[in-house]
């Protein structure tokens, strides 16, 4: 009888979170919008990609993907300020900057690397604190090292007091980077750090191509209702902007049915989106001949053989997004020329195409580790999608392209439902190969050990 008492408690827990992101309208709502900045010099984000997603760099294509995709806001950090260019990325919750005694940035304002800025120089902010803990993160499997400090931090017109950054020494793969998402104790995510300040009412916030809103919905930038989805989290991956992905299709027959549904996350530190062996291999036959999938498991293939009208599908619960299926082709890996853009259609490149979407292998443990499919900065710069860290929830929607207008609402914390937002149904998720069954038995377990009580 406890436990039937205890399940329905758990039942009722969970309809009070399916009503989980509250819209307000005011007339000057909590919300912080920032546009991306273009990258003029991508040769340390280069670097790091192309260590995980085959992005081949030293050649000006190259560097105006990179300029157009990259998540970069302008801040500052310290008093008086010191300016820089930092990358916001959907997996993770550090936050780090190079450090003036970085030998690839030199001294503060004299350097062509790190943006133009040069490191950050603690000695020259009279609001600098040194914390006397060492800073060390994985990024994409490579180690991020150095000294935590506080400092003031500015960015949009927001001031978060006391920001706990990492500064990093030597390391000539590190990016100024702020995270939005979950991860260790040690870290505050730059989501987090703004609600904690007051800056916005929820540590939560809207993404689309060009622009990120914290702590707000742009209604004008989406069709239709956004739809709801809960975030997965397991044992066998880290916490993150993790959901259930029903399905994948090519001109509407379904890819690999039997994969699904499976687990799918938000992650804009690839460039390219990564899909298990059975759903990769499912989509060759449409591509015509293609090559043997590289080290990354990209393939390449006749540009002519896809034709201008087909199309590939996501199904995310009741929601379904239908592309072109040019979208996802590129003339190089990771999508480093874009081949749908009419600034690369008048270049002649040949009739060699690469898909942006290549198989998730085991043996690159910065990409596997972080799920079973990985939706890239391919597939995040069509849709519009709401990330809410305090509800453990994310929504989406298809992006209005045609919008020239605003229609700002708040996110106040609460668990009170998006007005006219639709809760997406509920489906079981592969975790990965063979993890099922695991799932299965560890619920078993734990009703076996909880009816005991």
């Amino acid at each position: 009888m406890r436990c039937g008492s205890a399940w329905l408690l758990s039942l009722a827990g969970a309809a009070a979170l399916s009503n989980a992101l509250y819209l307000a309208k005011r007339d000057n709502p909590a919300v912080l919008a920032l546009p991306f900045v273009r990258d003029q010099d991508s040769s340390r984000k280069i670097s790091k990609r192309s260590k995980t997603v085959g992005v081949a760099s030293g050649n000006n294509h190259d560097d105006y993907y990179l300029e157009s995709y990259d998540y970069a806001v302008n801040l500052t950090f310290g008093t008086p300020p010191q300016h820089f260019k930092v990358y916001l990325e959907t997996y993770g919750n550090g936050c780090w900057l190079d450090g003036v005694n970085d030998e690839f940035c030199g001294s503060y304002h004299n350097s062509s690397y790190c943006g133009g800025n040069g490191g950050y120089n603690q000695s020259a902010s009279r609001t600098a604190k040194e914390l006397h803990e060492k800073f060390v993160y994985d990024s994409l499997g490579e180690i991020d090292r150095g000294d935590y400090v506080t400092d003031t931090l500015m960015i949009g017109g927001a001031t978060v007091n006391d920001m706990k950054m990492g500064i990093t020494t030597g390391l000539p793969s590190s990016i100024n980077t702020m995270k939005l998402a979950y991860g260790n104790e040690s870290s505050t995510s730059l989501t987090q750090a703004l609600a904690d300040a007051g800056a916005i009412n929820s540590p939560a916030f809207s993404l689309w191509a060009g622009n990120v809103l914290f702590g707000g919905v742009d209604k004008s930038k989406y069709n239709g209702t956004l739809q709801t989805l809960p975030i997965i989290d397991n044992s066998n991956f880290s916490k993150a902007f993790r959901v259930d992905m029903d399905g994948m299709f090519i001109n509407g027959s379904s890819l690999a049915s039997d994969t699904f549904p499976i687990d799918a996350v938000f992650d804009n530190s690839f460039s390219g989106t990564y899909v298990p062996k059975s759903v990769a291999d499912a989509i060759l036959p449409h591509l015509g001949n293609v090559s043997v999938p590289n080290s990354w498991g990209a393939v390449n293939f006749s540009c002519s053989s896809v034709s201008d009208d087909s199309t590939i599908g996501f199904k995310f619960g009741d929601l379904d997004f239908e592309f072109s299926l040019k979208k996802f082709i590129s003339y190089e890996p990771g999508m480093g020329i874009p081949y749908d853009d009419p600034l690369t259609r008048l270049a002649d490149f040949g009739d060699t195409c690469w898909l942006s979407i290549a198989e998730n292998k085991p043996e690159h443990k910065a990409i596997s580790q972080h799920g079973s499919i990985i939706l890239g900065t391919d597939f995040m710069g069509l849709i519009y999608a709401v990330f809410d860290l305090e509800n453990d929830e994310v929504s989406l929607a298809k992006r209005n392209w045609d919008s020239s207008s605003t229609d700002i609402v708040e996110i106040t914390s609460g668990k009170d439902g998006v007005p006219g937002a639709k809760k997406s149904a509920a489906t079981n998720t592969h975790i990965g190969a063979d993890l099922g069954m695991t799932a299965l038995i560890a619920a078993s377990m734990l009703i076996m050990i909880f009816w005991c009580a």
